[in-house]
């Protein structure tokens, strides 16, 4: 068996490269990226004409993706250009499986381009044969994006004598992370099972606000100052104009938006409950 994982060093795709490699042993495996490091390393850009050093695969999980827009590096490029240019390419790679990470709350209808260009990607995909979707929310793994969020607004609170202004809204929306490990697994399922046309929404058992990761992270000492939307929306959307270093305006919609789902079918795939994430926000949180 051959398994190609496209940005199989990012942050979710170097969790799903080791697990994979541990998995199938007996398999060759091409952990494709730009710099080609990391264990079965393979230097390949998902954009370049020639795919012929891929050779024939059996499976692709495709963990490409961005949460922010960089340069010539927009969500369309990323989200939706390389989903068409792994099926433009895969005849000639042998007809493999496509194993896609997307992501909860992916709509085409969205008003978060993110979130839009996720769910283009996999209208797009489910035009096909032999695909399984997953979604998940929030994917924990060490210093994620999120983390570094909550640690800014416990810095800002320092600085504020413990005191921090948050738009109400944020800290209201509900998400459901899962853990890293549990979303490789669920792909190296998709292949083990050889499940097909799944979409499989990856969420754990724990349902979190933005205010709970507050309150782990200030240990109760911040004290939130609850600012209503319909006061604070106008004038956050152009400080983050502004700052983009603070939050992008997609990273401002999604954030008040509920995060959530229920994931029976997770459970019959990996037969069993997904893992507790609250052990990790605690961990990741304690600094």
């Amino acid at each position: 068996m051959r398994i190609a994982i496209f940005g199989g060093t990012g942050q979710v795709g170097s969790v799903i490269t080791k697990r994979v490699i541990e998995n199938f042993p007996n398999a060759e495996i091409l952990s494709c990226s730009r710099t080609g490091k990391g264990p079965c390393g393979l230097s390949f850009n998902v954009f370049q004409e020639d795919w012929t050093a891929l050779g024939k695969l059996d499976v692709i999980i495709n963990s490409v993706g961005i949460i922010e827009e960089k340069g010539e590096n927009t969500y369309d490029k990323i989200h939706i250009g390389v989903v068409k240019k792994i099926i433009s390419e895969r005849k000639n790679l042998g007809n493999p499986k496509i194993i896609h990470v997307s992501v909860l709350g992916a709509d085409s209808q969205s008003n978060s381009r993110y979130a839009s260009s996720k769910g283009i990607a996999d209208q797009i995909l489910q035009e096909q044969e032999d695909w399984n979707i997953i979604r998940p929310s929030f994917v924990c793994t060490p210093g994620t994006a999120i983390i570094n969020k909550i640690m800014m607004l416990k810095n800002i609170a320092k600085w504020n004598f413990w005191f921090l202004p948050c738009p109400a809204h944020f800290l209201s929306a509900k998400f459901q992370p899962v853990m890293g490990d549990d979303l490789a697994f669920v792909a190296i399922e998709c292949i083990k099972q050889n499940l097909s046309n799944q979409m499989i929404y990856a969420t754990g058992p724990n349902i979190f606000t933005l205010e709970d990761w507050i309150k782990i992270a200030g240990k109760g000492k911040i004290k939130i100052i609850k600012i209503p939307k319909r006061i604070v929306d106008f004038p956050f959307r152009m400080i983050i104009k502004i700052f983009p270093q603070i939050m992008s305006t997609d990273q401002y919609l999604l954030l008040g938006e509920d995060n959530v789902h229920e994931h029976s079918l997770l459970e019959k795939i990996l037969q069993r409950k997904p893992r507790t994430t609250l052990d990790f926000w605690k961990d990741e949180l304690s600094e």
